[in-house]
């Protein structure tokens, strides 16, 4: 029980640094440049994209909404921090990361004034979405351990992959528009270390799940 109990704490903190390392490298430099006006954040890409004639004229496929699948996926990761698996959570830091979820799943909103917009369409539908599964996240304390390291595993890689895919597309746009080799951002390399760590926290718990659930059926086994 003891040893269980470390166990989650120990995980708490594992994907609590993982968040924390998705959201910095979100929020900083994935095309990096001496000058600062030239460097565009992973939050900036989505905006960013669009501007590109290869891709405003379909040439180059790029799905400019899929660049905030990180930003969506770190809000309903830490609505899932915030709730343990068959545990009541009525803690202050508990309320603080539904909070800190809300407000994250709230900047992938478009620009209040492009609400109606049809280019926004997309971006509003995933950014509600996005929303409306964080406000969803208490309901996940019902869920068995196993069931919480499935969907963090799969978040992890249905929002990191999807992103890295399409800054492969964008990159080679990017270094031909400043005309210089253009470096992997280092917000970008911690981005991706963050869902990696989440990645190993989801396997790990799946795992685990799975060895506790064969030794509890070991004594039945042996009657």
């Amino acid at each position: 029980m003891i040893a269980d109990c470390r166990l989650q704490i120990a995980d708490f903190w594992l994907r609590l640094v993982g968040l924390v390392f998705i959201i910095v490298g979100y929020f900083g430099p994935w095309v990096p440049h001496e000058t600062a006006a030239l460097t565009v954040t992973g939050f900036e890409l989505a905006e960013f994209a669009k501007l590109l004639p290869q891709v405003q004229g379909g040439v180059v496929p790029v799905t400019r909404e899929l660049f905030l699948a990180p930003l969506i996926a770190a809000a309903i990761l830490l609505g899932f921090l915030a709730q343990p698996a068959n545990q009541q959570t009525n803690k202050p830091t508990n309320k603080l990361l539904i909070l800190a979820a809300i407000l994250l799943a709230l900047a992938a909103l478009p620009p209040y004034q492009f609400f109606l917009a049809l280019q926004y369409r997309r971006q509003l539908i995933l950014a509600a979405g996005g929303l409306l599964l964080v406000l969803l996240t208490p309901l996940a304390r019902r869920l068995p351990r196993r069931v919480q390291g499935v969907l963090v595993a799969l978040l992890a890689l249905a929002s990191d992959v999807p992103a890295l895919w399409q800054f492969a597309l964008l990159h080679p746009l990017v270094v031909a528009l400043y005309n210089e080799p253009l470096d992997l951002g280092w917000g970008l390399v911690t981005c991706t270390a963050g869902f990696a760590i989440l990645l190993v926290s989801g396997t790990l718990n799946i795992a685990m799940s799975g060895q506790r659930s064969a030794a509890g059926q070991s004594p039945t086994a042996h009657r």
